[in-house]
């Protein structure tokens, strides 16, 4: 089909003034009358190719085909403003076998400055037109064209989304779609939304984790371990091992308080002092006691001795060994 223009005459003939005789190259209905609507819109340049110079295309047509100013491969800073008005649209090739970069202003300041629509340079197609739409005395990307960057697109409410729904991007707005509406199978999600629950459950019982087949026990755990309440340990878990002591146990040590050291706790040698021995003696009365004062050591110096004595049939006493007046002296004490 044949290109189509897109208005009608601004000016109407007057047809009772100029009646439509066939007398002029033109009728008056056939200038009165609206523009065929079929057909397709579509432009031929005037120019075939624009050659860059010193980085600037002087434009010339709707369609513009950039031309590098030497060799193939050059960068286009601006479009000159010359030939053109305000909102004029630029479909911009590059010339076949050229490479040439669109550099982009994000501040346009100067007259033909380009902002493209990724906010980034763009290297021109030679097949899908980068497409320019002149405001003021700058040129804008107005759509087409290859994007090298995504923009902020907004941010994303996730608890918005219900269950079995997906975000898709409309080019303003977030909308929720189904997983149906996306081509999602609904087995797909229904495994998925399934798996999830069954994570959250698992996971809030600290039990194991299923993920499909396949199953995750509980990690060892491994340095401090803390928790906002009351952590219960299984019996027989905690072994010396897994205490935090200074040092390493000695058979027969005992566990001691030291807070300068590391965890707090030390493995040392029982203190000595205190009884050492308790010797039972089977004397049925009070008044003989078979033994010397020699048998128990020295009074006054290294050990002591502490034994139980039958008193009579019906009691013993508790008793010991003192130094008085040059001799070992028994004394009962319980």
């Amino acid at each position: 089909m044949a290109r189509k223009a897109l208005y009608k005459h601004a000016t109407q003939v007057n047809t009772s003034s100029y009646p439509d005789d066939g007398s002029s190259p033109v009728g008056s209905n056939e200038w009165n009358e609206a523009p065929d609507p079929q057909g397709m819109l579509g432009f031929t340049p005037a120019t075939a190719t624009i050659t860059i110079s010193s980085g600037v295309a002087t434009v010339t047509d709707t369609v513009t085909v950039v031309a590098a100013e030497s060799g193939t491969s050059d960068t286009l800073d601006k479009l000159a403003i010359t030939n053109t008005n305000q909102y004029d649209l630029i479909y911009l090739f590059a010339d076949t076998g050229d490479t040439i970069t669109l550099t982009n202003t994000s501040s346009p300041s100067a007259d033909g400055h380009v902002k493209t629509v990724s906010n980034a340079n763009e290297t021109l197609s030679s097949t899908s037109p980068t497409i320019l739409i002149r405001k003021g005395n700058y040129w804008y990307g107005y759509g087409g064209g290859v994007v090298n960057a995504v923009s902020d697109i907004g941010d994303v409410t996730i608890s918005s989304i219900g269950s079995g729904e997906l975000l898709k991007w409309n080019g303003s707005a977030w909308i929720n779609n189904t997983l149906a509406e996306a081509g999602v199978a609904a087995s797909s999600h229904t495994q998925a939304a399934s798996t999830i629950t069954d994570f959250d459950t698992e996971v809030a019982n600290n039990s194991a984790v299923t993920a499909n087949t396949a199953k995750v026990t509980n990690a060892t755990h491994s340095g401090e371990v803390t928790g906002s309440t009351a952590l219960t340990i299984a019996d027989n878990i905690v072994d010396e091992a897994n205490l935090k002591v200074s040092n390493t146990p000695t058979n027969g040590y005992v566990l001691t308080a030291r807070s300068g050291n590391t965890g707090g706790m030390t493995w040392e040698a029982a203190s000595a002092g205190g009884a050492t021995a308790v010797h039972e003696f089977s004397n049925t009365t009070t008044t003989t006691y078979t033994g010397t004062a020699s048998s128990f050591g020295t009074v006054g110096t290294g050990t002591r001795d502490i034994y139980i004595k039958k008193i009579d049939a019906n009691n013993e006493g508790v008793f010991t060994k003192i130094w008085k007046n040059g001799s070992a002296v028994e004394v009962q004490i319980a």
